[in-house]
């Protein structure tokens, strides 16, 4: 049955994407790619510093440093104030929900979708990596939840969520299917993820990519 469901999801969407800083790259080579949580882990952040980051709303990027691991940003979540969030949470807090998506690492199923995030950040460039599909579903699809809703955007009459919102691939191929998919999110970090990495690329807006790196 796993093997099934990886087949039809890979087959559907063959590669995924995601969105990391530029200059991030080697970073995730070295320590493979974090969520919030696991990045704050590792640089060993705790008590109201933790707190603020974590569990509250980021109006801006943050930067992060550690003795021995240098400095790392922490995304902003501009999209998703909690005046806003608060209507399209089903019992739960924002402070709750920011907690729960910090603790996921998230990829774009769809190119599309990455497209519009870096559009919604202008000039800014991204390192994105495009990733196999299966090979990462072979080695996680027991920590993978997909979405049907951009779950960090709550603006804009925002979508109902909650902690359902996001499904195990059983859970969703029983109930729809994979098709109108939005997001594909692995618990906590994907430390190997170096072997799942078809390319790298640095991208703005809607530019085309310069190379980074390439399998």
């Amino acid at each position: 049955m796993r093997e099934a469901l990886i087949h039809e999801f890979a087959e559907l969407y063959p590669n995924l994407y995601h969105m990391a800083e530029s200059g991030s790259w080697a970073s995730i080579q070295r320590h493979g790619l974090l969520s919030t949580s696991a990045l704050l882990d590792l640089f060993e952040k705790s008590g109201p510093r933790r707190e603020a980051l974590e569990s509250q709303w980021r109006a801006e990027c943050e930067m992060i440093s550690h003795r021995i691991h240098g400095e790392a940003v922490v995304r902003d979540q501009r999209p998703m104030p909690p005046n806003a969030l608060r209507s399209a949470l089903i019992d739960m807090a924002p402070e709750q929900w920011y907690e729960f998506l910090n603790r996921k690492v998230f990829f774009w199923v769809c190119e599309d979708k990455l497209q519009g995030m870096l559009g919604a950040y202008g000039n800014q460039t991204h390192d994105v990596l495009t990733v196999d599909t299966k090979a990462l579903l072979d080695a996680y699809a027991d920590d993978v939840t997909v979405s049907r809703i951009n779950s960090g955007y709550a603006r804009r009459r925002p979508a109902k969520r909650s902690k359902a919102t996001f499904q195990s691939l059983p859970e969703r191929w029983e109930g729809s299917g994979f098709r109108g998919l939005v997001e594909l999110t692995v618990d906590y970090a994907v430390p190997d993820m170096r072997r799942f990495v078809i390319s790298v690329d640095s991208r703005r807006g809607g530019e085309p990519g310069e190379p980074v790196w390439r399998r």
